[in-house]
């Protein structure tokens, strides 16, 4: 049956449109053709995710929330056990040892070592020294200990360890350098200025050093040396020095000639030894030996005859004698 009233009808249909379009389920032919916009949508979106996020992680975060506590307790239980067992240390460094393992196992383990430097400290020496290979994590690595470890090899004076990651150790040292060659009960070694035994030497190895002889001729022969300095011929015909009582020297020449200093102002000594030379040639002469160690005068050997004898007016004017830095007069 018809209705009697069509305005009302139309206006029944159009209430009900709008009723639905307002509950989100139909939308009017107009609406279709332009972007949608619907009544209730911003109310729905902004809960229906929430509730879907909430619904899908909050078991999630209860189990994490309950496997961390049991881990937590299950690592104070062994914990306190070893304390109790007196095993903390095993645990500790077994916890260490993984670490470190695991550091290497990814990278940060030591796989090449630069060394800036070496002449003559052995790749041996230095390796020890270092104690750092391969399973070495560079992370725990003690640079201090390692420099003086290094230091402790008599080649090397002074020693730096830089860590290069992830994977490289840079060493930097400075040796000492050979001084002279130190002969003491049949063996030699060479000696740095310090006198300070760097290694076992023959003596022709290190033919281009002085060669010194006795108990202390090591440490105190920079001092001769340095007295000796002035005097290149001397130096030039010096095959050995002879350290007597580690209290004084006897000077050996390559013609056989023993020049035998005194204990103290040697300097003062070799003056009066250079001015007898240039005024005599004493050096030149057939004699055995020269001694400088009286207070007063030198005393020459002479090779043919035993007996000491002063050198004729071995005293000269305005040369000073050995012990008292004074001018002896000549004798008359």
């Amino acid at each position: 049956m018809q209705s009697l009233n069509p305005a009302r009808g139309q206006a029944r249909s159009r209430g009900s449109s709008e009723t639905l379009l307002a509950r989100g389920i139909a939308s009017s032919p107009r609406a279709s053709r332009s972007l949608p916009v619907l009544a209730g949508t911003r109310r729905i979106v902004k809960r229906s995710p929430k509730g879907l996020l909430l619904g899908r992680l909050g078991p999630d975060r209860a189990r994490g929330k309950w496997l961390l506590l049991c881990v937590l307790f299950l690592g104070s239980a062994v914990a306190y056990g070893a304390w109790i067992g007196g095993q903390s240390a095993l645990v500790f460094g077994a916890l260490t040892g993984g670490v470190e393992h695991l550091a290497v196992a990814v990278g940060f383990g030591v796989k090449k070592i630069s060394v800036e430097g070496q002449l003559h400290a052995t790749d041996a020496e230095i390796t020890a020294a270092l104690k750092a290979g391969p399973d070495t994590m560079m992370l725990g690595f003690d640079t201090d200990a390692a420099k003086e470890r290094l230091e402790a090899v008599p080649w090397i004076r002074h020693a730096q360890v830089m860590r290069l990651l992830p994977s490289t150790l840079q060493v930097v040292v400075e040796e000492r350098i050979p001084y002279a060659v130190w002969q003491k009960d049949g063996q030699t070694f060479v000696v740095d200025a310090e006198g300070v035994v760097l290694a076992p030497a023959l003596r022709e190895a290190y033919a281009d050093l002085p060669l010194v002889v006795g108990e202390g001729a090591g440490k105190s022969a920079s001092a001769l040396f340095e007295a000796l300095a002035p005097y290149e011929d001397l130096r030039k015909k010096l095959i050995g020095a002879l350290r007597v009582g580690d209290r004084r020297w006897t000077l050996k020449l390559a013609s056989g000639v023993e020049i035998m200093l005194p204990d103290d102002n040697v300097p003062e000594a070799l003056i009066s030894l250079a001015k007898l030379e240039q005024d005599r040639g004493v050096l030149e002469r057939e004699i055995a030996a020269v001694d400088l160690r009286l207070l007063d005068r030198i005393t020459v050997r002479l090779r043919e005859t035993a007996s000491a004898a002063p050198l004729e007016g071995s005293a000269p004017a305005e040369v000073p004698t050995a012990s008292t830095k004074t001018v002896a007069k000549r004798k008359t």
